[in-house]
């Protein structure tokens, strides 16, 4: 027997390694390094005091000294724009090749030599031979010239070189042949590059003989492309030979033999180029040490802008090694003190949700994911105050309504000042985004359903335009500005409720999060569980509703969360519909099916309506926040009834007698509102039986019961003070007296009575 309800309470207790793991304070301490690491590697390389000051607004800081002196660098755009126009300003470079007109000659020379050879060859094959083997030798042998010239060319030339073809002038092939040669040669000596006109964008070109020595600066008019010399050659041999067919030849053979002489060099091309934009000035003053930059309130101007920038440059590239690991050292730091006082908090303030750690992974990850979008704000160059949807408003709401309202505000602070740290210290943003997020705190912190949460964009848009015109008013910023820094606070606004209601679901099933919302759609008496208690166990329904009623009531009064405390008292007796007539709250007849059971047996009844519904809560996919009220609301207590009962029919020496199987399994309460709900059970349950109940009587009760709890040893173990104790037994006496007050008697009632 002892065995068997060892292992219903081991079941009952659950997987104690959970709870250790949840606990554990190294899966603490790696929670805080990959926060701390995390958020570290998102602060920018250097402290900038001066990060996006813009013209326009006014210097707020105190007067800003150099501490060295340094040049004034140009405008950025405008020194790029510059640049470009010098790229494509400068003539490209080309290498001129020497020109030797009697390799040239002798080029041509072979090639005629070769052609008449050709076509001498083609006469005798023609005597006596195959027409097809003629042709396939003479096309090997026109191939074996490695001259790309068409079929069409060497047939028209071979019926010319033969006398098939007659000119219209009687133009000899020793005639043609000499011109041809003579206008390659004159076409050469003329300047030809090897780039196509349309492709250059200016008018001149610079030509280059050598390493050493310039031609100088020519106009593209006076030179040529390949194109363009061939139309000329084409243009020239049809006046010469008037003829198409020969002006085709020539043109063909033209094509071959006239080469560029100008080659484009683009290595020499980028250097002249390189050395005309270090020509181009960089700088346009210099700031002397110990000068001026700006002063407090001064309006920020063009030239203010270009010397901040400037320092912040020069300042930049004289960081170190041993500056870089002091800047390492800093950001790691600024971190690390933001999240100990965080961790404070918890510890001294919300301990609950220190010792639990998928709180802090939960907490960790939206410190983390709003860390990452501030840092993404920064990395955007689009002209648009992207910095204003950092959606800070989302993590108020949902640290609002998983945890409270009171560790939201904390947390809101640790995370506007960590996006100070990653912003370098932009103030609008911080103070917009703490507006913003306060009132979405205020809109969500009584939450009755989800849809509630859409609410929030009224309050976050106030939060925004008040933040945004005050900032705006201050600075003196143009009207445009303003208009479009709240057109994108109201993009936040209307964003904000959607993100956060679609996170809220993702956390509560990640996290298994049981928020205040998930409590009150299970406080829905419409929920299969509670409709199922209401039909099948009437009595212990209506002892929850009452007992629910008390322990809401008791939890308010010493600030624990009131709404677990009832719905966990909805649920803690469900294990009773498997077996309701075996319950007193749920006997109509005045029999009870007890009377003719054994103690033990009976016991063992009514302790299994505990294993019953912890079976029951985990099939419906209950919190575990609602399971834990299942075992907890009786701990270790004695069913002292069938106990009582079993020690009148059997001596206390007898060996097999056990008060352990008359004992409910436990554990014992872990938490206030557990330990509310043990105290309204008992409390709500003994009161019924009071006759003739007084303020008196009911007050004696309940002093009876916390007092008997309190000895026993069952709230040891919840965070229940002797404080809360008294507190809880005004909230319980109130709530009772108006239960149980007497009705005013009627004449009839009189009457009836007589």
């Amino acid at each position: 027997m002892k065995l068997i309800f060892r292992k219903i309470q081991n079941k009952l207790e659950g997987n104690k390694d959970d709870v250790k793991l949840n606990e554990n304070i190294l899966i603490k301490v790696f929670i805080g390094l990959i926060t701390l690491v995390s958020i570290s590697l998102f602060l920018p390389n250097y402290k900038s005091i001066e990060t996006d000051i813009e013209v326009g607004t006014v210097w707020s800081s105190e007067d800003l000294i150099a501490p060295f002196s340094f040049p004034i660098y140009r405008d950025e755009n405008e020194f790029n724009k510059e640049k470009k126009e010098v790229e494509s300003s400068v003539p490209p470079v080309f290498s001129a090749v020497e020109i030797n007109i009697q390799e040239i000659r002798d080029s041509l020379n072979a090639f005629f030599t070769s052609v008449e050879g050709l076509f001498s060859k083609s006469i005798n094959l023609e005597k006596g031979s195959d027409s097809g083997i003629i042709s396939e030798k003479l096309a090997a042998d026109r191939d074996a010239t490695g001259l790309q010239l068409s079929p069409d060319f060497w047939v028209k030339f071979q019926k010319f070189y033969r006398n098939d073809y007659k000119t219209a002038n009687s133009i000899t092939y020793q005639s043609f042949k000499n011109s041809v040669k003579q206008n390659i040669i004159d076409f050469s000596n003329d300047k030809i590059i090897n780039l196509e006109k349309s492709r250059i964008g200016i008018r001149e070109i610079t030509v280059k003989a050598n390493k050493e020595k310039l031609f100088g600066i020519e106009t593209l008019d006076k030179v040529y492309d390949k194109p363009q010399i061939l139309t000329e050659a084409r243009g020239k041999f049809n006046q010469v030979f008037r003829d198409s067919v020969l002006t085709d030849i020539a043109y063909q053979i033209a094509n071959i033999y006239v080469k560029e002489n100008l080659i484009f060099n683009k290595e020499l091309t980028d250097l002249e180029i390189q050395n005309r934009i270090e020509q181009i000035p960089k700088t346009i003053g210099i700031v002397r040490e110990n000068e001026r930059i700006v002063s407090k309130h001064d309006p920020i101007t063009n030239f203010t802008k270009l010397k901040l920038d400037s320092y912040k440059k020069v300042r930049l590239e004289n960081v170190g090694v041993q500056d870089y690991f002091k800047q390492v050292v800093g950001k790691v730091m600024t971190i690390f003190i933001l999240l100990l006082i965080l961790s404070f908090f918890l510890y001294y303030i919300r301990f609950d949700i220190y010792n639990n750690n998928l709180k802090l992974a939960l907490l960790s990850s939206l410190l983390i994911l709003v860390s990452f979008i501030s840092f993404l704000s920064l990395k955007l160059t689009i002209n648009a105050p992207v910095e204003l949807l950092i959606f800070v408003s989302v993590a108020s709401i949902l640290l609002t309504i998983i945890f409270d309202s009171r560790l939201a505000f904390f947390a809101i602070v640790i995370v506007c000042l960590l996006i100070a740290a990653i912003r370098g210290g932009d103030f609008t943003v911080v103070f917009v985004s703490f507006c913003g997020s306060v009132l979405a705190i205020f809109s969500v912190r009584d939450i009755k359903n989800r849809s509630q949460i859409f609410r929030s964009f009224f309050f976050i848009l106030a939060g925004y335009t008040i933040a945004i015109l005050a900032v705006g008013f201050d600075r003196f910023e143009n009207l445009q500005k303003v208009t479009v820094n709240l057109l994108y606070g109201g993009i936040n606004a209307i964003m904000s409720p959607i993100i956060a209601y679609g996170l809220l679901i993702f956390y509560e099933k990640v996290f298994k999060i049981t928020t205040d919302l998930t409590l009150l759609e299970l406080a829905d008496f419409n929920q299969p569980l509670l409709k199922e208690l209401s039909t099948k166990a009437p009595g212990t329904f209506h002892h929850s509703i009452v007992m629910g009623n008390l322990a809401e009531e008791a939890a308010a009064s010493i600030k624990a969360n009131r709404i677990l405390a009832r719905v966990g008292c909805y649920y803690h007796d469900i294990g009773k519909t498997a077996q309701p007539s075996f319950f007193v709250e749920n006997q109509i007849e005045k029999y009870n099916r007890h009377e003719t059971l054994n103690p033990n047996l009976s016991a063992k009844i009514i302790i299994s309506h505990v294993k019953e519904g912890i079976e029951l809560a985990r099939r419906n996919k209950l919190p575990q926040e609602i399971i834990d009220f299942i075992p907890m609301h009786h701990g270790t207590t004695l069913v002292k009834y069938f106990y009582s009962k079993a020690k009148s029919l059997v001596n206390e020496d007898k060996e097999d007698f056990s008060e352990y199987i008359f004992r409910y399994p436990g554990p014992k309460p872990q938490t206030k509102e557990t330990g509310i709900a043990m105290l309204a059970d008992t409390v709500e349950a003994s009161t019924k039986a009071i006759e003739d109940p007084s303020p008196k009587k009911l007050e004696e009760k309940i002093d009876e019961v916390i007092k008997s709890r309190f000895m026993e040893g069952e709230l040891d173990e919840c965070d229940l003070t002797l404080k809360d104790l008294t507190l809880i037994k005004k909230s319980f006496l109130k709530i009772l007296i108006g239960i149980h007050h007497q009705r005013i008697k009627y004449p009839e009632d009189i009457k009836n009575q007589e």
